[in-house]
């Protein structure tokens, strides 16, 4: 990970700014939708764009997960393999199936296919930036099927509108 260019208080950036400036290990820019969830998450005013100090808490995030990355990134190729997604699921107390791992890896890992096609010497996996989103997705998930899941036993049953409410909090 690493921040293309000086950083000018004075220009808040957008989606667009903060994607250009933010890239990968292998120099390929984050993925679009990884940078509207940065936004998303670290915008506390809510004007759409970040300012100096929700960037400093975005590239504080951001570090933080870079050392994650690069732990789980045992062959430390740049790009997480679905072995090595699979351990960090583990790690970070998750028991799902083989089937759904597989899932949400390929989900993830066929973005950073149409991000990088083009990139000489890219090898399959997930980039660092794929990485982060695919991890805070399933929390995201994990959190609205927990605000459900009253008995705690891993099974709800709700509505499909109590679901789309859900999903879209």
């Amino acid at each position: 990970m690493a921040y293309k260019g000086a950083y000018n208080p004075d220009a808040l950036p957008a989606a667009s700014e903060l994607g250009s400036a933010l890239v990968n290990g292998d120099y390929t820019s984050f993925n679009r939708d990884t940078v509207t969830m940065m936004i998303r998450m670290f915008d506390r005013d809510g004007n759409g764009a970040v300012s100096f100090d929700e960037f400093v808490a975005l590239w504080r995030f951001l570090a933080a997960w870079r050392g994650l990355f690069d732990r789980f990134d045992e062959d430390m190729s740049g790009r997480i393999s679905f072995q090595e997604f699979s351990k960090a699921l583990v790690a970070f107390g998750y028991k799902l199936s083989h089937t759904f791992v597989q899932t949400l890896f390929n989900t993830f890992e066929s973005k950073a296919h149409r991000n990088t096609a083009s990139v000489p010497g890219r090898t399959d996996g997930m980039s660092f930036d794929l990485f982060v989103q695919a991890c805070i997705t399933l929390k995201r998930m994990t959190d609205v099927f927990k605000r459900y899941d009253d008995d705690r036993d891993g099974y709800i049953t709700l509505s499909f509108e109590e679901f789309l409410t859900g999903m879209t909090a």
